[in-house]
């Protein structure tokens, strides 16, 4: 059984919500080593020690209309991976959640995808 804060690779699922915003929904792209991605509006996990180079991880947004201004930033250990996506309400406000992902293993056997921290206020945009 798949924990609720948890998104498998190429599957979709709920971030937690914050308080009195829906939550918002992720396409969890497949994994794939050698960052790949045909996914229109697909947002990549920038690498956070070369911003300029993407890490294999792949998510894409499935309900636009609330959530928006998408960003990731993490990195990759060829078993495992670790970062955080962000997103802006339509009143400017930013929040994050914490990603820890993994994919050791048989991925028929154990658990491949991403486990998601609650959301955290990151930041007011000026209005």
């Amino acid at each position: 059984m798949i924990p609720t804060d948890s998104i498998p690779f190429n599957g979709v699922g709920y971030l937690p919500a914050p308080s009195g915003h829906p939550a918002p929904q992720i396409f969890l792209c497949p994994y794939h080593p050698v960052f790949e991605t045909g996914s229109r509006g697909a947002v990549a996990f920038r690498d956070e020690d070369d911003e300029s180079k993407n890490t294999p991880y792949t998510f894409t947004p499935m309900k636009p209309q609330y959530w928006n201004s998408w960003t990731a930033v993490g990195w990759e250990d060829c078993e495992v991976g670790h970062g955080w996506i962000s997103a802006c309400t339509p009143d400017g406000e930013r929040f994050s959640w914490e990603v820890r992902l993994q994919h050791d293993g048989n991925p028929r056997l154990e658990f491949w995808g991403a486990r998601f921290g609650e959301a955290f206020h990151a930041l007011e945009l000026a209005k």
